[in-house]
Formats: C-alpha cells, structure tokens, sequence
C-alpha cells in the first residue's frame, strides 16, 4: 500500500479517529455489495467500523455516506417513520 499525503490530515467526520486508504482486497470486497459497483476508492476508519467512498475522485467524508463494516449491514436511514398500527 502506497503512503498517501492525506493519511496523516483525514479524520472520521463522527469519532475523530485517523482514516487510512483501503486495500485493494477491502476495495474489491466493498464493491461486492448492492450498489457500490461505482466507489473508486475508499478511507476507513482505524478501527475498521465504517469506510467512506470515494466517488469521481471525491472522498465522501459525511456520516450519510459512512457505509458499515460489520456483519450486518446498517440499512440507510429515511425520512419516513414507521407507521402505528
């Protein structure tokens, strides 16, 4: 993995945790999941909770755009709240 000028300046946007360019292996893994085919790259987070796309050469470091590492996949948060029944 190449050192990247930015590594030491970028920031989780939630924790202040230091971000770090992801592998070609997480890359390829992240582009596996349902509409992720067009993230060029990626920064995750230190303790590799959530990455940030990369899209058109922009980091995407906004908590709407942190996509979740873990197991289950976190699903999208929506305007729209839950009807009583």
């Amino acid at each position: 993995m190449h050192a990247n000028p930015y590594s030491e300046l970028l920031v989780c946007p939630q924790t202040r945790k230091p971000l770090r360019m992801a592998t070609e292996q997480e890359l390829h893994a992240l582009k596996q999941r349902e509409g992720m085919e067009k993230v060029e790259g990626a920064w995750i987070r230190s303790d590799r909770a959530v990455a940030y796309p990369v899209m058109r050469g922009i980091p995407l470091l906004t908590e709407a755009n942190a996509i979740s590492l873990s197991a289950t996949r976190r699903k999208p948060k929506t305007d729209e709240t839950p009807e009583n029944p």
